[in-house]
């Protein structure tokens, strides 16, 4: 996703250049089709080739990714899910504090917008 993304659109030949010739093309014809019928691109024709084009964007994917996330390992619970990153020392508690300031911030944006401010 990461080449589709990034070039707009590809070809699985394009994929496979991209990739260091790392897998056949059959290989990636091949995941570009399952990846395909996971609604994450589609194709359109160009002669022979097939050229694919992202359907979703990268916030999309990684925020389906991270709610998933939340509801397998942490019960749906975001909260939990913050706490095991501070507690593993994945996040620093003054990062935590900064994000907690910026999101009390967004907060009272959204709120002067709904109040017409």
């Amino acid at each position: 996703m990461d080449i589709v993304w990034r070039r707009s659109a590809v070809s699985a030949e394009d994929v496979g250049r991209d990739l260091g010739g790392k897998l056949t093309n059959a290989s990636v014809r091949t995941i570009l089709r399952r990846v395909e019928r996971k609604g994450f691109i589609t194709h359109r024709q160009d002669g022979r080739a097939f050229i694919y084009v992202p359907r979703v964007d990268p916030d999309t994917v990684a925020r389906g990714v991270v709610r998933r996330l939340v509801d397998r390992f942490y019960g749906g619970s975001v909260e939990q899910l913050v706490l095991g990153l501070v507690d593993g020392k994945m996040i620093d508690k003054r990062v935590l504090n900064r994000l907690a300031r910026q999101v009390s911030a967004a907060g009272a944006a959204t709120k002067n917008r709904r109040d017409g401010r």
